[in-house]
């Protein structure tokens, strides 16, 4: 065989290194992966994290099961920052593709993608996370300046999320009192 014969099919070593490492996104000029900002852990106090199905970009123009990577977002009553992008594609050389594209966000409290299927928003639940269907999908910082405005007044999805009471149930407790 070719192999045995330590033939050369007209492409050196190097050249298919370097084609390897582009296709990584490993040294691209203008590249689209936004920037991320720091972020230490209780930086942003009555924050959650928020993963963002991502493909181009800092857009949710993701399916759960198809998106390259996954913008991570810690989100706060007043502030937001993107503290990591995580590329997805290497989940998909898994057994199970969806429970290793879940294992990378299930430090996330929501996830925002366009669609997924049942059994992999099954996984993704299972994993901790609640996702959160946006079909058109839109520049991600808009999408989490919706979350945003709920933060002090959280819905009870979203305040059972964020481990503290519903505003709806606060006043019901108030008055029960």
């Amino acid at each position: 065989s070719h192999a045995e014969e330590n033939c050369a099919v007209g492409v050196e070593r190097d050249s298919l290194k370097a084609v390897i490492a582009l296709f990584k996104g490993e040294g691209v000029e203008g590249s689209d992966f936004p920037a991320v900002e720091p972020y230490q852990d209780g930086d942003l106090p009555q924050s959650i994290r928020v993963a963002i199905a991502a493909n181009r970009g800092e857009n949710l123009d993701g399916h759960f099961g198809s998106c390259e990577r996954f913008l991570i977002y810690q989100v706060s009553p007043e502030a937001m920052k993107l503290v990591e992008v995580r590329p997805a594609l290497e989940a998909d050389q898994e057994e199970d593709k969806n429970a290793a594209r879940a294992a990378l966000i299930k430090d996330c409290q929501i996830l925002y993608l366009q669609s997924i299927g049942g059994p992999a928003a099954a996984k993704v639940v299972r994993a901790g996370v609640h996702p959160i269907k946006s079909p058109n999908g839109g520049p991600a910082r808009e999408i989490l300046a919706q979350l945003q405005s709920h933060l002090l007044t959280p819905p009870p999805w979203l305040a059972r999320i964020m481990g503290v009471p519903a505003a709806s149930l606060a006043k019901f407790e108030e008055d029960m009192a």
